[in-house]
């Protein structure tokens, strides 16, 4: 068989496996959702750790694993455990000041000649990773009630970008994006990236009987963020001197390469949807 073709049919294999479990993982139960969110953040985290080690620098990966967990873990009990806002707020505030200063004392006993890098390589997951992706726990329930097949249509946006950008770019890219940190990347992808998420964006509002408009700018700054996190991790793992994240997953590499671009758009999205949410 044709390298390129069996490449190409384990992508998809692994793909539909991936979508498959998604699905159930966020329609089944706000508890499955939590899961999920939960296996992604461990995942992309512990990625995250191993390409700093690859630079050099020697993280607290115990320590980063346990705190991006606890993190997340308010984010997912959001809609099972009804609790004051401004508390919660709060409370997560105090953790993360109480992690701060336990990664800072426990590298005073790490004799380490990089504690400086090991320390911001320790906290940047909690801040980059656990955070966002912990932030998409709230957005089923922003709108007219619990809503999961809002987190279906965030995705799909994604998606949509994803899988547009790579097939405009190769049939017409001509003009490089970021050339130095992903050489391959065009301003006709792109675009074309951008274009198929407003589209999946504004089909998603009429499919779940939100506000055109507001889903049209949900779809531009998912896409234009999505981008940036793309591009975020090419540059990290350019650092690092590696091609994948990990190998999780066959054909897609790991968790962080499949993961990268809901690290970016969660946060805007959510922030997005805050400001416009009377409309929706």
């Amino acid at each position: 068989m044709n390298p390129k073709i069996k490449d190409i049919l384990v992508r998809t294999a692994s793909g539909a496996v991936m979508l498959v479990v998604m699905l159930t993982a966020i329609l089944v139960s706000p508890w499955s959702l939590g899961a999920l969110i939960l296996a992604i953040t461990a995942g992309v985290t512990w990625e995250h750790l191993r390409l700093s080690e690859h630079c050099g620098v020697q993280p607290q990966k115990a320590m980063a694993m346990v705190l991006a967990v606890f993190t997340v873990v308010p984010f997912v009990l959001v809609h099972t455990i009804v609790g004051d806002a401004e508390l919660w707020i709060l409370l997560m505030t105090f953790f993360i000041m109480i992690a701060t200063l336990a990664v800072l004392f426990v590298e005073l006993f790490r004799a380490s000649e990089t504690p400086i890098q090991n320390i911001g390589a320790t906290l940047l997951p909690i801040f980059q990773v656990a955070l966002p992706i912990g932030m998409l726990a709230l957005l089923p329930g922003m709108g007219e009630g619990y809503n999961a097949w809002r987190m279906v249509a965030f995705f799909s946006i994604i998606w949509a970008n994803d899988v547009f950008a790579f097939l405009v770019g190769i049939t017409l890219g001509r003009h490089r994006l970021c050339e130095r940190i992903s050489p391959k990347k065009s301003w006709e992808g792109f675009f074309g990236g951008i274009v198929a998420a407003m589209g999946v964006a504004l089909l998603a509002a009429h499919l779940l009987g939100e506000n055109i408009a507001v889903w049209a700018g949900l779809g531009l700054v998912t896409a234009l963020a999505a981008v940036a996190g793309d591009l975020i991790e090419s540059m990290f793992k350019r650092s690092a001197g590696v091609k994948d994240s990990g190998a999780i997953m066959p054909g897609h590499g790991g968790w962080f390469d499949r993961f990268d671009a809901v690290l970016t758009a969660a946060p805007v999205a959510i922030i997005y949807l805050i400001i416009f949410m009377h409309n929706m």
